[in-house]
């Protein structure tokens, strides 16, 4: 595949969306158009093989979105669930997706509620709409195992844990990446492992830019794709009757 195509299918991986259907029986997941865009220029950045062997998160999810759409949804599981343990909210998704429809595995709607319920945790609209859904549908048993299900979850994958998991990772493979890097000073250009394997030359202070790197500031660039704008909001209170006062 070509770093063209990937860097277009990655695009269509980072503004995938939960979309509920009208009728509020079933859900799909499509690209939603009003999802953020990612800038193309870090979209060079992220389709990279270094960045992404850096970023299990979506490196997996990238791995489980190709076999999903191949049709190899067992696969697909397994590569959903290894990006889930690294705090990836859409991979944790699609897992509850592939356990509600039952494809690549045996369906079961009350373990599929209790991920979207983990997906759901950060208040990511989309993924709140899946949970809330799912819950209509239960009935009161299955409320009950989804419950219990859920208590077994968080531990593993819940933000507590998989967050630090995650700025784990990513600080030894920033040690790893600077370690082998030829240059002794700061370069202005990085050269990397494009998708092919073929090395290709990005500069560094967009490789590098902390947002992808410090823990803190790479949780926020995903809440910024996936959380609504809160630009241009006024919160003007309750409508008053003004009395017009006398001459």
């Amino acid at each position: 595949m070509s770093t063209q195509h990937l860097i277009a299918r990655f695009t269509r991986v980072m503004i995938l969306s939960v979309v509920v259907t009208a009728s509020g029986s079933a859900t799909s997941l499509a690209a939603d158009t009003e999802a953020a865009q990612v800038d193309t220029r870090d979209q060079r950045v992220l389709s990279t093989r270094t960045f992404l062997n850096a970023h299990p998160d979506l490196k997996h999810r990238t791995e489980g979105w190709v076999a999903y759409e191949a049709g190899n949804h067992a696969k697909a599981m397994t590569e959903f669930r290894r990006a889930a343990l690294y705090a990836d909210k859409l991979s944790q998704a699609m897992v509850a997706e592939l356990l509600w429809q039952g494809l690549g595995v045996e369906a079961d709607r009350a373990a599929a509620y209790a991920w979207a319920d983990i997906a759901a945790e950060r208040g990511y609209p989309q993924f709140v709409r899946l949970r809330e859904q799912y819950w209509r549908q239960l009935d009161a048993l299955e409320r009950t195992r989804a419950l219990e299900a859920g208590g077994a979850l968080l531990a593993e994958y819940a933000d507590a844990a998989a967050k630090p998991r995650m700025a784990h990772f990513m600080k030894k493979a920033k040690q790893r990446a600077r370690r082998y890097s030829p240059s002794v000073s700061a370069p202005k250009d990085v050269m990397v492992a494009g998708n092919n394997g073929t090395m290709m030359s990005i500069p560094a202070h967009r490789f590098y830019a902390s947002k992808f790197w410090d823990p803190v500031q790479y949780q926020a660039w995903h809440d910024s794709l996936w959380l609504p704008s809160k630009e241009g909001q006024v919160d003007v209170g309750n409508v008053q009757q003004v009395q017009t006062p006398a001459d």
